[in-house]
């Protein structure tokens, strides 16, 4: 790919190792009277202009924009047929079993959307029932997979029990690839590749691909529920997390906001991060190189944001977000927990 070509976005705070803004995941308003921004996603409700006199000419104080409003903490379990198709999207052929090619093994017709010069490949991956997708040994690359709708069976010799399964909401790592996910009714998912090796892209694993089969796999197979991990909510039930992988080559969990919740602009200095739009509506905004740059982005989206590239999201209104989240490396969502815990 160039993850640029499809709509570089990045919507949710963090506070990773070496943030710029240490409040990052609270989100800010800013009052009509007032370029100060007023803070929705810390706990209380939104701050006041920082002059407590009226403007000029007015008889009344200026008023502070309201909180963003709260909304359930269920993750949606309905987003099968309402998710429109991604932009980069592999459909596998009607009950036949297919094998990722490629020194990065994806399915046909992806190779050439690959940027070897970032450390991750993501795609929506759709399976029609009884289609098993093979990934050959990669001692370089881990397979990250969400299901959204559907349901599959991750296989190999070295895995416990020979299999792991999955329904919406579950997710699983897979380090060093070499393993079949096949599935068992018709299954929309996300799929990410990610370079393993610290500070790695996937052009290096590339080039290692000729030695980079195992004999014994870097890490086991793991998978876990994020529907059933901890609901970590702040600003008063307006934004909700749940954080599935955090550790090793990447975290992964679920981010939503309702519908009326902004992110503030925040900065990750040293991590990536990358999100699938599974609901929302509204606009991004990055400053790159001094400039800001808004870009629309809704469901289907792919969201990714590179290192020290400060971005901020305005939802329009219309609908909550909900997102699948990954930091490369992990950090940045730790910062759910002091949020959830009352920090500011």
């Amino acid at each position: 790919m160039r993850l640029a070509s499809f709509i570089l976005v990045a919507l949710t705070a963090c506070a990773g190792k070496g943030a710029a803004t240490p409040e990052s995941t609270t989100a800010t308003t800013t009052s009509p009277a007032s370029s100060t921004p007023t803070v929705a996603g810390d706990p209380g409700t939104a701050a006041t202009a920082a002059s407590g006199a009226p403007p000029s000419g007015s008889a009344n104080p200026p008023e502070a924009s309201p909180p963003p409003e709260p909304m359930g903490s269920a993750l949606p379990t309905d987003l099968g047929r309402k998710v429109p198709p991604f932009p980069l999207r592999a459909v596998s052929p009607d009950k036949v079993s297919t094998v990722a090619h490629g020194a990065v093994p994806v399915p046909e017709g992806l190779a050439s959307k690959i940027d070897p010069a970032a450390p991750f490949f993501v795609w929506e991956q759709v399976l029609p029932p009884r289609v098993v997708l093979t990934f050959p040994k990669h001692m370089g690359l881990d397979l990250y997979i969400v299901l959204f709708d559907g349901e599959v069976s991750i296989k190999a010799d070295d895995i416990a029990g020979k299999q792991k399964r999955l329904w919406p909401w579950n997710a699983a790592r897979v380090p060093g690839l070499g393993a079949m996910v096949e599935s068992k009714e018709p299954t929309r998912a996300i799929f990410v590749l990610v370079a393993n090796t610290p500070g790695g892209t996937l052009g290096q694993a590339a080039a290692a691909a000729p030695k980079a089969g195992w004999t014994r796999r870097p890490a086991p197979v793991t998978s876990v529920e994020l529907d059933k991990q901890p609901d970590l909510a702040w600003g008063g039930g307006a934004y909700h997390a749940r954080l599935g992988f955090e550790d090793g080559s990447a975290s992964l969990g679920s981010l939503m906001a309702s519908k009326s919740a902004p992110v503030r602009q925040n900065v990750h200095e040293h991590e990536w991060e990358i999100l699938a739009i599974l609901s929302g509506d509204g606009t991004l905004v990055r400053t790159v190189g001094g400039r800001e740059d808004a870009t629309p982005i809704d469901a289907g989206t792919f969201v990714s944001i590179a290192p020290g590239v400060p971005h901020a999201y305005r939802p329009s209104g219309k609908s909550p977000l909900v997102a699948v989240q990954l930091f490369l490396p992990p950090g940045p969502e730790q910062r759910f927990k002091k949020l959830a815990g009352g920090a500011n």
